[in-house]
């Protein structure tokens, strides 16, 4: 990604040299890059992305670019251009769009450009362009696996054991784009390489193939795959899940590599959907896996995300924060989830998100709890804990920790991590304790 300075931003030409440079091009529209800026209002480019207020002249509002409570990230419609005076973020709407959505100067500029009207002379974005093709392949395999799922008797016998094993409607499938890998690695070739005529090279840069000696195989064969979207709705790689009747020896689950366009640590499943709804509910529900995900969506509680694993990171958190303040942790209801939901409110709370933990009290996880017993579940989220009770809860009350020595000695680190004073780390053990003499 490249970081212009607020100057270089501020003149198109400087932009233009930057991005040759940077993507050996040999030419470059400047005249239209000015008219993308002269047709670019950034106050609406980044009013849509975060809350912003007027003051005076200008416009103001939190920092999206690091952790503040007063505002210190300023726009200035008049010279079209914003500046945090915190951490020293600023540029113009280009700028905004490279740091912001992770663009690249090409795919801004395109981007920009179809918002004003304006069409572009050149066709070569540079590394946008590797991306827009990888976009393209992701597309067009994530249509042909949903129709071998929907409409093609290759994927009856999974698309039964989606809605009647594990409890999805067919609208539910649609919403998600949920497919199904064929077997036979031959029709998979047939599709993307002899029909649609995609390089089998770029198949296996963006994930989806693996290229042994002359022939290209489906990384997914034989499995349920889940298309994993961006924030912006691009399809950036997959999951794929094994059938209860695959007999081979491989993992439950297996996902695209790290390629230009997937990045597991930046990826949240379902947000491409469930934006909306975390926005207007100003909380994100965080939960492991796809199904729990999707379960729960079905199930109306669409304010969700899945985090694909157990390892809530500093990406996932900035990224969602954008849309909520407040996460509510829903991991699975065992060592691994109770240790992950410990992780999240370190790395959550390093970064200033407020963050409390359901317990799922009756199910093993969101995914059975949605299915078996929807009011207990959504009680579940009411009741989440704050940090401080659920810390003591799952730390200090656990029998393996029942001597006094030891817990006095966890006491003390939870008083230096919460920075408060011992004797009220004391005090809530006591609480706690008291609690479970009177079961």
């Amino acid at each position: 990604m490249c970081n212009r300075k607020v100057t270089e931003g501020s003149n198109p030409s400087l932009s233009a040299q930057f991005w040759i440079l940077k993507y050996n091009q040999p030419e470059m529209p400047q005249d239209q890059v000015e008219e993308v800026k002269q047709k670019t209002d950034i106050v609406s480019i980044i009013g849509e992305r975060i809350e912003i207020k007027k003051a005076g002249r200008n416009f103001k509002a939190n920092c999206p670019f690091h952790g503040e409570k007063t505002p210190s990230f300023m726009v200035s419609p008049e010279l079209q251009i914003f500046k945090c005076f915190g951490c020293g973020e600023g540029g113009d709407a280009f700028s905004f769009l490279e740091k912001y959505e992770g663009m690249e100067f090409g795919e801004a500029l395109k981007y920009l450009a179809d918002r004003a009207g304006v069409k572009l002379q050149r066709v070569d974005l540079g590394a946008g362009s590797e991306k827009e093709k990888l976009i393209e392949i992701n597309t067009q395999a994530l249509r042909f696996y949903n129709y071998l799922l929907l409409s093609h008797p290759i994927g009856q016998k999974a698309l039964d054991y989606l809605l009647k094993e594990r409890g999805l409607k067919k609208q539910t499938i649609e919403e998600f784009s949920l497919g199904y890998s064929p077997e036979n690695p031959a029709t998979f070739k047939k599709f993307l390489v002899d029909k649609k005529k995609f390089n089998p090279g770029d198949i296996a840069k963006g994930g989806l193939g693996l290229i042994r000696g002359s022939q290209i195989y489906d990384r997914f064969s034989g499995r349920i795959v889940f298309p994993l979207f961006d924030h912006r709705g691009n399809p950036v790689g997959f999951s794929g899940r094994v059938l209860p009747w695959d007999k081979r020896e491989t993992g439950k689950y297996i996902n695209s590599p790290e390629t230009p366009l997937y990045h597991k640590s930046n990826v949240l499943f379902a947000l491409n959907l469930t934006r909306p709804f975390i926005k207007k509910k100003k909380v994100a529900i965080v939960v492991e896996g796809e199904l729990d995900a999707i379960l729960s969506y079905q199930a109306g509680i669409r304010n969700i995300v899945a985090i694909k694993g157990s390892a809530l990171t500093e990406e996932q958190v900035r990224l969602l924060s954008r849309f909520a303040p407040k996460f509510i942790l829903a991991l699975d209801a065992d060592i691994a989830g109770d240790s992950a939901a410990r992780r999240g409110i370190t790395v959550a709370g390093n970064l200033g998100v407020e963050v409390k933990v359901a317990t799922i009290t009756k199910y093993k996880d969101p995914d059975e709890a949605a299915r078996g017993d929807l009011e207990s579940y959504k009680k579940d989220l009411i009741n989440a804990k704050g940090v401080w009770d659920y810390l003591i809860d799952s730390v200090f009350a656990r029998s393996e920790i029942g001597d006094k020595i030891v817990q006095a000695h966890y006491a003390n680190v939870l008083a230096r991590k919460l920075d408060v004073p011992l004797s009220a780390v004391s005090e809530e053990i006591g609480k706690v304790e008291a609690k479970e003499e009177a079961l």
